[in-house]
């Protein structure tokens, strides 16, 4: 870096900083991620800036070359003249409310931002149904900034209010300055620092970099695909349009990253991917460092290491994004009964079997169907233990520190799932962790996979639970319903009004809507009873076994009923394991 300084502090209202986006001449270097604030984030800066308060600086670099940039606005054609190094989702809210424009998100889909406004309360809120409806509030504050006069739409919001709120008392005066005051946001002063065109791209990756870094506003990622912007730009091109397309339906019968089971990965899911093909790595920091050029035993950076890193880093990159390998391991998920995203945990424990599937398969050669079948069960263990969950740099690097110098794939990961997977593991700890209200809880999505692979229908439908909860079947989801096995009400009759422990996921089955209608307060006996007063005892049994619920169910008391079924759950869950071997 140079010793002088390549920078100029500079002052700009609102207004001109967002005109300059309007027209074009402010953009977004390539090197900066997708806009990812959500809306309440965007509702606390209007407020910060409503209340007089420091908005932090904006960092624009001047270019003489425009390169390669990013639009904020995707209406505008024109070259920039600067790009955002540091201040892109405040300067992208605030153009979308300010303009009243979409922009793109982390999603790669348009969205317009809409803030709402009350200036009786001189609150801010994200937009929803009930403030549209309500007179008080301005839904959308663009209609401010849209408005020519603010005169006008001061006294057009009054005639509105004074119909509607005909007995509240209302200060005119306060209203219009307050709404004065959200227009004259405009002309907030923003501190900026303009660095130099002088600089090249490296340097103001640098730049970018040790700025993020100072915060929680990047992560290692973020660095590396930084990295890739300067060095490797098709590589990140080749990354985000991978991600882009998983999230739309092809057009034409031509692959896509799009999948049957709807996984929509982030950069971040596929660099850590490719990061663990390439270097073993599963700590991020060390894989940035590797592909800057860090030597680590002379603890130097070297631009051989760096090109040559780059290069292993490329050729893990097309195994990753290989539509054929995507697809292969989609499958192997799918098999295991996981039809839907929505039953996947842990999109990291996703993202580390990819990278086993893919060390497996071009690393170690494991033949197709010996792979299939580990990959199925590492998964699977993955989720139920919850191994990547909370800080999972730590244990993907250990586990990917297995194969530095060993030839043995398929034995090591068998030999760690049957270290944890105990009979104290399946009696003891999993009912345990099936005690729960929530049905986002990591084992009950492994339970319901188990029910999709055994290939389960509905309790008392011809409609399988695996086509219910296809995520790309157009289904009316008020077709089925989870059932209470034992009612709300009917145990608010015997004192049990915890809602936690009413809701718990062992109380729980999926039903056809019209049954659980008519089931509706009716003690467990009764309902039972009528629904299965057509079947033999052989096929009642039956039912019981396929949908672990506990002899003669009706008969004991709530509590005992949830410890005997989540005993059952456990056992269901242990035998799909087991049975995931074939």
């Amino acid at each position: 870096m140079r010793n002088n300084v390549v920078f100029n502090s500079k002052t700009y209202a609102l207004s001109n900083l967002i005109n300059d986006i309007d027209t074009g001449d402010i953009a977004l270097p390539d090197l900066q991620r997708p806009f990812v604030w959500d809306s309440t984030k965007v509702r606390d800066l209007i407020d910060s800036l409503y209340k007089g308060l420091p908005a932090g600086v904006v960092i624009l670099w001047e270019i003489v070359e425009p390169g390669k940039y990013r639009k904020i606005n995707l209406e505008n054609k024109r070259e920039p003249r600067f790009l955002v190094i540091d201040g892109q989702q405040r300067l992208t809210s605030l153009f979308s409310i300010i303009k009243n424009k979409e922009i793109v998100n982390k999603n790669f889909k348009k969205v317009k931002l809409k803030i709402s406004f009350n200036p009786l309360e001189e609150k801010f809120e994200v937009w929803n149904a009930a403030i549209e409806k309500d007179p008080e509030w301005i839904s959308d504050i663009s209609a401010i900034f849209d408005n020519s006069s603010t005169y006008s739409y001061i006294n057009s919001y009054l005639s509105r209010i004074k119909s509607k709120l005909i007995e509240k008392e209302i200060d005119e005066n306060k209203i219009a300055a307050n709404i004065e005051r959200v227009r004259n946001l405009l002309n907030y002063p923003f501190s900026v620092l303009e660095l130099s065109s002088s600089l090249d791209p490296e340097e103001v990756s640098e730049i970018f970099v040790r700025i993020n870094s100072k915060g929680k506003s990047l992560n290692q990622s973020d660095f590396i695909l930084t990295l890739m912007a300067v060095y490797w730009e098709e590589g990140r091109k080749q990354i985000e349009e991978f991600c882009e397309m998983s999230r739309r339906i092809p057009n034409e019968n031509i692959p896509t990253s799009f999948n049957v089971i709807n996984i929509q990965p982030n950069p971040e899911h596929l660099v850590r991917t490719i990061v663990g093909c390439s270097f073993l790595r599963g700590r991020l920091k060390y894989a940035y460092l590797i592909l800057k050029g860090r030597d680590f035993e002379n603890k130097v950076i070297s631009e051989k290491f760096r090109k040559k890193n780059f290069e292993i880093f490329k050729e893990e990159q097309k195994k990753a994004l290989d539509l054929t390998n995507w697809h292969d391991f989609i499958k192997i998920i799918q098999s295991a009964g996981f039809v839907n995203d929505k039953l996947i945990s842990s999109k990291i424990a996703f993202f580390v079997s990819y990278t086993l599937y893919l060390l497996g398969k071009h690393k170690f050669s494991i033949h197709y169907k010996d792979l299939e079948t580990i990959i199925r069960k590492w998964f699977v263990f993955s989720l139920l233990t919850q191994r990547y969950t909370g800080s999972p740099e730590s244990v993907i690097e250990k586990d990917l520190t297995l194969f530095k110098d060993e030839t043995v794939f398929i034995e090591k990961l068998e030999e760690i799932m049957n270290s944890e997977l105990t009979e104290d593991y399946w009696k003891i700890t999993l009912p345990q962790r099936l005690i729960s209200s929530s049905t986002q809880n990591h084992a009950y999505l492994v339970y319901l996979a188990s029910l999709i692979y055994r290939d389960i229908n509905v309790l008392f439908s011809n409609i399988k639970l695996r086509d219910y909860l296809n995520p790309l079947l157009k289904m009316k989801k008020k077709t089925i319903d989870l059932h209470h096995i034992f009612p709300k009400n009917y145990l608010k009759k015997f004192g049990i009004t915890d809602v936690k422990n009413i809701n718990q996921i062992a109380n729980l089955i999926y039903l056809e809507y019209k049954e659980n209608i008519n089931i509706s307060d009716k003690p467990p006996r009764e309902y039972w009873l009528e629904l299965t007063s057509s079947l033999t005892d052989e096929e009642k049994n039956e039912i019981l076994k396929k949908y672990d619920l506990p002899q003669n169910f009706w008969e004991l008391e709530y509590n005992t009923f949830l410890k005997e079924r989540r005993i059952l759950m456990a056992k269901g869950i242990k035998e799909y394991f087991k049975s995931l071997n074939r």
